[in-house]
């Protein structure tokens, strides 16, 4: 008998079983009060959120392995709203807990940069923020960072598209052909 699968990343199941894991540490955890009950629309998009994050930690162990990637040591970076507006939700909050994703992105983003003339802009532009002389070396890094967070992201989002097949019952909740679709404006 075979194992229900919730997806496919790049031929690789992502097991039911896995989700439902996942989902078991977080009803259990410190925020438990605050999730929603597994019998209501949002419970059930609780779960595809979690195969989303469950398949996008698979597509990048997918790829770090093809590049000979292995974990970098330290601390992650926080997930920010910033980073979760520049990247997206999902990807922020793997990146920040996912021990493959900062060398994965760091090799996705090392061609990255920022032209002066955009620091200079961006100086011009936020003057309350930088009130002395222009100094490209106090500029430009936030504008790096943003920049590689924007390029992971879209990176990621190609390479899951390319990668990822949920099954029925899995669709992303901002699906609208799911029946709990409800993300309405």
């Amino acid at each position: 008998m075979t194992a229900p699968v919730a997806a496919y990343v790049a031929g690789r199941p992502v097991l039911v079983a896995e989700v439902e894991a996942r989902l078991a540490a977080l009803r259990s955890g410190p925020y438990a009060a605050r999730l929603p009950h597994p019998a209501t629309a949002e419970g059930r998009n609780l779960r595809r959120w979690l195969v989303q994050v469950l398949t996008t930690e698979a597509v990048l162990d997918h790829e770090a392995r093809s590049r000979g990637l292995t974990a970098q040591g330290g601390t992650p970076p926080p997930a920010t709203l910033g980073a979760a507006l520049r990247m997206g939700g999902v990807t922020a909050a793997v990146l920040a807990v996912h021990p493959l994703a900062a060398a994965v992105r760091a090799e996705v983003t090392a061609a990255v940069t920022v032209p002066e003339a955009e620091a200079r802009s961006y100086w011009e532009h936020n003057r309350d923020r930088y009130p002395g002389p222009f100094a490209p070396a106090e500029v430009a890094p936030v504008l790096l960072e943003a920049a590689r967070e924007r390029a992971f992201g879209r990176w990621l989002d190609e390479r899951c598209a390319a990668l990822v097949r949920l099954e029925p019952g899995f669709e992303h909740p901002g699906n609208p052909v799911q029946p709990d679709y409800a993300h309405h404006h």
